[in-house]
């Protein structure tokens, strides 16, 4: 069975968040939310979902849609690739894309949202 993992980026607070649950009942007061550790049910439209890739870099940490990863001395953005219907490595210096298979040798140094390029 494939294993499916999203986390959170909070739009308002700027703030990524591990989601603990999802709902997507339409007959509840809250239909499309997701709930956070310290907080309740939250509108879903206030987070930007960023699902996991099934990767891992090579210190153990899970790639996530959005991350930034330095492979060797070069800089990547994983996303979504429609067109090839799988995620994919952007290099930040060229236009050319990477398999996300090349990911599990590099390491995982921030994410889209972060202005540097620190870990999470």
């Amino acid at each position: 069975m494939k294993t499916t993992k999203y986390r959170a980026w909070d739009k308002v607070r700027k703030k990524m968040f591990k989601i603990l649950a999802i709902t997507f009942d339409t007959q509840s007061q809250a239909p499309f939310a997701l709930s956070i550790p310290g907080r309740s049910w939250e509108p879903i439209s206030k987070f930007e979902l960023l699902q996991w890739t099934g990767f891992t870099d090579r210190e153990g940490t899970e790639i996530y849609e959005g991350d930034r990863l330095e492979i060797e001395t070069l800089h990547y953005l994983v996303f979504w690739n429609d067109a090839e219907a799988c995620f994919q490595l952007k290099s930040e210096t060229s236009e050319q894309n990477v398999s996300i298979k090349q990911a599990a040798s590099g390491k995982v140094i921030g994410h889209r949202f972060e202005e540097s390029c620190e870990q999470l």
